[in-house]
């Protein structure tokens, strides 16, 4: 893993998480996108938060001790990206506290052994931009699972 993972995301995604966090400055007042002094609050959002997630995405072995209760770190952030073990943890690109509120944190001492998914990913750049909107066909395991 390195940080180049931060680069791939589906662009429906990208929009609407972007949106998302926008809309929030916006509606709780704390930016205001029109008149005679928009404010700079939207692009430092988005400055500090593209940074911070190319650093958890980065391949580096950084610690940042007790201050990785309060605020993601690469070795908080790898283990959302681990192939085999600990699947469905670390969602939070900033705060851990939100995977402790959803019973989703998980920070051992040790790294990751692998990463990567099991997923069969399209060829296609085509396959992989449409293949989010197709309907879910069963797993070839669970396939044989039910066929049993």
């Amino acid at each position: 893993m390195n940080f180049l993972v931060n680069t791939r995301a589906h662009p429906v995604d990208m929009v609407f998480t972007r949106l998302c966090g926008l809309t929030l400055l916006y509606a709780t007042g704390l930016a205001s996108p029109v008149g005679r002094n928009p404010s700079l609050v939207p692009a430092l959002v988005l400055l500090v938060g593209s940074t911070w997630s190319y650093f958890i995405h980065a391949n580096v072995r950084w610690r940042l001790g007790p201050i990785e209760e309060l605020i993601s770190s690469p070795a908080f952030h790898h283990w959302h990206h681990t192939r085999n073990d600990h699947k469905d943890h670390n969602y939070s690109s900033m705060l851990p506290v939100m995977d402790r509120v959803f019973g989703t944190f998980y920070l051992p001492r040790e790294w990751p052994a692998a990463y990567g998914t099991d997923t069969e990913v399209a060829e296609t750049l085509s396959g992989q931009l449409l293949d989010p909107f197709a309907p879910r066909t069963a797993a070839p395991a669970a396939r044989r699972d039910a066929a049993t």
